[in-house]
């Protein structure tokens, strides 16, 4: 709600009254989020995509919404009452037409005469030719939406967006699905979101990438067993994927080095055969090293005592389980100890440590 006055009154205004059995389909539809096709920005200039036939409201502009085939969405801050009555002086100076709307709300009484005669609206429809715009304001705020109406295609075109080029010959893009954001930070990171054209588009995307060699490494799921994020791996490639909106598909991608065998160790210490390093954990000590790694069958372990024994390494300390397979084992030689875990199936620790007195 919002008063006009002053230099107002030679304007060429009419106030409507929007009701219920008379709704302005335009001015709700602008509402629904599904109809924005690109997620917003932040902190942005005047678009220079928009025809220099409709005059910038200066102002502060915080966030932009784009629906390229419908209409862009401003949002200011910090515009005073005083600067939106020059605007719109203006507007009129270069032959739009103002209406001065005032909404009236289904099952609410009708008091749009009472607020008319206070000289109160809730927004103004603003038209010129094919031109088509919509501006509310309130204490300092305003929301501007122009209508792409006679510059859609440019308004496309400006903001279509490509699979980043970085990104050509490593990652496919996902078929099916228009680009809507692309985000890039630091090292090599991007999270891209676009909007599917059909509910196969995430299933297709994980098969493909698979078929390019990635491997799923974990799976999110909800409590009700719905799966909401799966990260994949391609040797220092990681990308997730997430499924969880209902509109948009969206991937986060980054690089994650694989841990390497500590350089440290040389030929004295010999990274495990057929074992895949998962992380190198930190001790106080920085002579000291634990490396986990998932081995690839049950002889791992025993194999890789086996090339310790050869080394010149003697057991010391060894537990076994319920069928004599080794839990864990402690080697030394003059210089160093070892012990190695069997943690589980899928996982093994080596941890390597001056051997002391």
């Amino acid at each position: 709600m919002k008063e006009w006055c002053g230099g107002a009154i030679f304007l060429v205004i009419s106030i409507i009254c929007i009701t219920g059995c008379a709704t302005n389909i335009d001015a709700l539809d602008r509402d629904e989020p599904d109809n924005f096709g690109r997620p917003p920005s932040e902190d942005a200039p005047w678009p220079d995509y928009i025809p220099a036939e409709i005059p910038e409201l200066p102002g502060e502009i915080r966030t932009i919404m784009v629906a390229p085939k419908s209409h862009i969405r401003l949002f200011y801050i910090n515009v005073p009452d005083e600067q939106i009555e020059e605007y719109l002086d203006l507007l009129v100076d270069k032959g739009f037409e103002l209406e001065y709307r005032i909404h009236v709300q289904e099952g609410f009484p009708d008091k749009s005469e009472e607020r008319r005669q206070r000289g109160e609206y809730d927004d103004i429809d603003i038209t010129k030719g094919e031109y088509h715009m919509t501006l509310s304001h309130w204490e300092g705020t305003a929301t501007y939406d122009v209508y792409t109406s006679g510059f859609q295609e440019i308004v496309e075109e400006a903001t279509a967006l490509t699979w980043p080029e970085a990104l050509n010959g490593i990652l496919p893009p996902p078929e099916r699905c228009e680009l809507v954001t692309i985000n890039s930070g630091a090292n090599h990171t991007y999270h891209v979101s676009c909007q599917r054209e059909d509910e196969s588009v995430d299933q297709d995307y994980l098969d493909l990438l698979i078929s390019h060699g990635f491997q799923i490494q974990e799976v999110f799921q909800t409590d009700q067993g719905g799966i909401t994020l799966i990260r994949l791996r391609r040797v220092d490639l990681v990308v997730d994927l997430s499924s969880s909106s209902s509109m948009y598909f969206t991937l986060y991608v980054f690089v994650d080095p694989l841990p390497q065998w500590p350089d440290v160790f040389g030929d004295i210490v010999p990274r495990p055969v057929g074992c895949e390093l998962t992380a190198i954990i930190p001790t106080m000590n920085d002579d000291d090293h634990h490396i986990t790694c998932n081995p690839r069958d049950e002889n791992v372990l025993r194999e890789y005592v086996h090339v310790l024994e050869e080394l010149g390494f003697v057991g010391d300390v060894k537990f076994l389980n319920d069928q004599d397979e080794i839990n864990s084992i402690r080697l030394y030689n003059d210089e160093i100890k070892v012990d190695i875990y069997n943690n589980s199936p899928d996982s093994m620790s080596v941890s390597v440590a001056p051997k002391g007195p």
